[in-house]
């Protein structure tokens, strides 16, 4: 944990609360709280951009940061024997 972990937490939990809960203007129930939840972080994942990921939602970032992944590697495959040979003759 950091402080700048913290703060994204932090502030994510304000997000929630000003756009879900505060809207109601009531209590709901633990089923009610529970479902509203599951909905609204699969919108805030999937659908809302966000302007701190360049208007991108968090899907699609993590997506892009699968892809460089991917692409990393591929190149350390390519530049790296890793056979059981290669060990054994060390």
């Amino acid at each position: 944990r950091s402080p700048k972990t913290n703060a994204h937490v932090e502030r994510f939990i304000q997000t929630v609360e000003k756009e879900l809960w505060m809207i109601e203007g009531t209590e709901p129930t633990v089923d009610e709280m529970n479902r509203k939840l599951f909905r609204y972080l699969s919108f805030y994942n999937f659908v809302r951009p966000h302007q701190g990921l360049g208007y991108k939602t968090p899907v699609e970032k993590f997506e892009e940061y699968i892809k460089k992944l991917q692409g990393v590697h591929h190149v350390l495959n390519e530049n790296t024997d890793t056979s059981q040979t290669a060990y054994l003759s060390s």
